[in-house]
């Protein structure tokens, strides 16, 4: 009984933390130092490599 008991603890805790994420793509910040230009045209150059 008590090996029922934790497997189902187990599989609830497995689905509750699989629900914690973001969905869709992540965005990264802008860079703390650095030229911010570099990130921008960074940025470009991945948009256009997916679409």
């Amino acid at each position: 009984m008590k090996r029922a008991a934790t497997f189902t603890l187990v599989i609830l805790s497995t689905l509750a933390v699989a629900a914690c994420g973001l969905r869709g793509d992540l965005e990264r910040p802008e860079p703390l130092w650095g030229n911010p230009a570099d990130y921008e045209q960074e940025q470009r150059s991945e948009e256009d490599d997916e679409g």
